[in-house]
């Protein structure tokens, strides 16, 4: 008999301080975010090696997970503030990384969903904006039915993203985690061909539209019509679906936009050695992102700046090449796209194939006829304050609404029409009850602080040779190793998780001044915590006299409230002693550490954190020695620890003292990655020493 679960246990994982973190500013990387992912909460996870508690922060919000941690921008390392130190955190990666190590645990947690509701919606389209509005709203209780015209679903994610940058396996992991919910998918089936608009407004209580930029613009110049011309995204698709088009020798591809870049690295893994590209803009002005750019130059593209397509050659019918115009500007004085040519300046680009990537638009040809109105620039008209077209009951979400833009705002997109849905189900008004899309967040960090910070650099991500990843479709980026997620989670500054103090049991009595050594209090009738200059390391909390200070990521009770379960239920007849170490999680994780059958390892992200009552309890739940393994001064994140947490074992030594115990009882271990690599041996010595000194009898 499968036991049922508690109703605790049913509720979503939410981390430790999320609500207060709701009432505070976000953290820039957070803020940065469209779907407002809580980054800060799910790199502190991964740095104490909590994975499955991380991947249940970053799919709170993000249906998409895994496919965000292989393509997405990442606006959240843009906007780190350790750019100002060294280098942005490599969040993306390390979400990836967490991702991968919950697979069992994600699989296992998939359910089926009671449709409790009594009403239908059906979704057009199964692209991020879909995904994320069917996953809400079977999660509400609805009975939802997307309907794909792909033969598998996922949308342009299945269908223009390429292979070696969305692994299928990857994409199908969050699929699978939204159609377990008991959500129906009809693929193959296209709105207007296999089944009518109309039809399904009959058929479902509400309908949503998600149909993303699934159709290529094209080029009126001459000799664009006929063979050797493709346009990007059948390209796209027929790489997607191993239809490996002909493309002869020479492929040139027109325009200068991430799709662009996915066209010609494509080209270069269908077996194609020479494969150019030819654009309006500069380098500097691209749309691509930099890094896209850099990986096709890597893979052997050639790149052709401030050209403009003037006409296809063609001989017999067949493509030559293409006759190009030398652009003057492409944006006027008001920054509006607007290019100038200058037409006696003018060159040729030989290729067999010439593939247009200029941009996309939307297939909104099943909605003639219908209440749906469509505007002048072919787009559907909504309004973004409801999600809803000019029909009742007719929603829409995504690119097709919002134009071009990421899988992550997708989401957000999706998110908010789920809700928009359900407010219009239940009889209620939208207007008002969206969710804002901005946030206060965290100022950058004062220069004072910036000196205090060590540098530490941000560890690459390996990728295959060029050589190698333009021979297959495989993914080409070599995920993290544990060691090196742990140590790069472990840069993080935690922004937005630091100290807050209870202004009602504040005295205003200056310790926590005193004691931060990033300036981050300013002291009046009550201690007031900067969060722009607090990096939180934890020692105000354990030094406060009212114990007014808390810490927005972690609970500052936590060790000494769980130190009975950590310690466990101690045999009066035992050999080898019961050590209690409490060690930094950067030598806890990154050094891999492996406990004695006699320790009971206790990471904390710093031992800064450390309160002399955490030392004492583990004594009073039965411990015959602790041991604290800390970073040396040179190695420790964080400034001040060393003295702080001397000071707190002097006195924890002096009290158990005091209490008959021998003050070798508690050892504190500072050293570098080779002193306490292995751990083990040293805490074998100390339980030697413990030993001499006898077991505890009684406690």
């Amino acid at each position: 008999m499968v036991p049922q679960k508690t109703e605790e246990e049913l509720k979503p994982y939410r981390p430790y301080g999320a609500e207060i973190k709701e009432t505070r500013p976000y953290s820039p990387c957070r803020a940065a975010c469209p779907a407002h992912t809580d980054v800060q909460a799910y790199v502190g996870l991964i740095a104490q090696g909590r994975y499955t508690e991380a991947f249940e922060v970053i799919t709170s919000v993000n249906p998409v997970a895994s496919v965000c941690s292989m393509i997405c921008h990442h606006p959240c390392e843009q906007a780190c503030r350790r750019s100002d130190v060294d280098e942005p955190l490599a969040v993306r990666h390390l979400k990836r990384f967490a991702i991968e190590q919950s697979t069992d645990y994600r699989r296992n947690k998939r359910k089926l969903i009671q449709k409790t509701k009594g009403k239908s919606i059906g979704i057009i389209g199964s692209g991020p904006s879909g995904l994320t509005a069917a996953k809400d709203l079977a999660d509400m209780g609805y009975e939802v039915t997307i309907y794909e015209r792909h033969p598998v679903p996922g949308g342009m994610l299945a269908c223009a993203i390429p292979p070696y940058r969305l692994p299928r396996e990857a994409l199908k992991e969050d699929i699978d985690d939204v159609i377990a919910k008991g959500i129906e998918v009809k693929t193959d089936c296209e709105i207007g061909k296999d089944i009518k608009f109309d039809e399904l407004m009959k058929k479902h209580d509400a309908v949503l539209i998600a149909i993303g930029l699934s159709q290529s613009r094209s080029l009126n110049i001459p000799g664009v019509e006929g063979p050797g011309v493709l346009l990007a995204i059948p390209f796209l698709e027929d790489a997607a679906f191993d239809r490996k088009p002909a493309l002869g020798n020479r492929v040139l591809v027109i325009g200068g936009g991430n799709v662009a870049m996915d066209v010609a690295r494509s080209a270069r893994r269908l077996g194609v050695k020479d494969v150019s590209m030819v654009c309006l803009e500069s380098a500097e002005e691209m749309p691509a992102w930099k890094w896209e750019v850099d990986e096709a130059v890597e893979e052997g593209v050639r790149i052709n700046h401030r050209w403009g397509p003037r006409a296809v050659r063609r001989e017999g019918g067949k493509v030559t090449g293409l006759e190009v115009t030398k652009v003057l500007s492409v944006f006027d004085t008001n920054g509006r796209f607007n290019p100038a040519f200058d037409k006696d300046q003018t060159t040729f680009f030989e290729a067999d194939t010439i593939i247009i990537t200029i941009g996309q638009m939307s297939n909104v040809s099943f909605l003639k006829d219908s209440a749906v109105k469509i505007d002048e620039s072919g787009r559907i008209e909504w309004n973004p304050a409801t999600q809803m077209s000019s029909s009742r009951g007719v929603f829409v979400a995504g690119e097709v609404v919002t134009g071009p833009g990421s899988a992550i705002a997708a989401v957000t997109n999706g998110h908010c029409s789920a809700l928009a849905i359900h407010l219009y189900i239940q009889g209620e008004d939208i207007e008002g009850r969206l969710p804002a899309q901005e946030k206060d967040k965290i100022a950058q960090m004062p220069a004072e602080v910036l000196e205090k910070i060590s540098r530490e650099p941000r560890i690459k991500i390996k990728h295959l040779t060029p050589e190698v990843r333009c021979a297959t479709m495989t993914n080409f980026e070599v995920g993290y190793s544990e060691k090196e997620a742990l140590s790069e989670a472990g840069r993080c500054r935690g922004c937005g998780g630091g100290a807050v103090v209870d202004t009602k049991k504040c005295m205003a009595c200056l310790t926590c001044l005193r004691v931060c050594p990033y300036s981050a209090p300013i002291v009046q009738a009550y201690s007031e915590i900067r969060p722009e200059y607090c990096q939180a390391c934890g020692l105000c909390a354990p030094e406060c006299p009212a114990q007014a200070i808390s810490m927005v990521s972690y609970d500052v009770r936590q060790i000494r409230d769980t130190m009975s379960s950590v310690v466990g239920n101690v045999n009066p007849k035992r050999q080898e002693p019961v050590i209690v170490a409490l060690l930094c999680s950067h030598h806890a994780g990154v050094h891999g550490f492996k406990g004695l059958k006699n320790v009971r390892t206790v990471p904390v992200h710093c031992t800064g954190r450390l309160d002399i009552l955490d030392l004492l309890k583990a004594f009073e739940c039965g411990a015959d020695g602790v041991v604290i393994g800390r970073c040396n001064d040179v190695t420790c994140k964080y400034k001040g620890v060393s003295p702080r947490v001397g000071a707190r074992v002097r006195r924890a030594q002096e009290l158990i003292g005091m209490l008959g115990l021998e003050s070798g009882r508690i050892e504190i271990l500072t050293g570098d990655s080779d002193a306490l690599n292995p751990f083990a041996a040293v805490c074998a010595d100390f339980s030697g020493r413990i030993r001499q000194m006898g077991l505890r009898k009684e406690y």
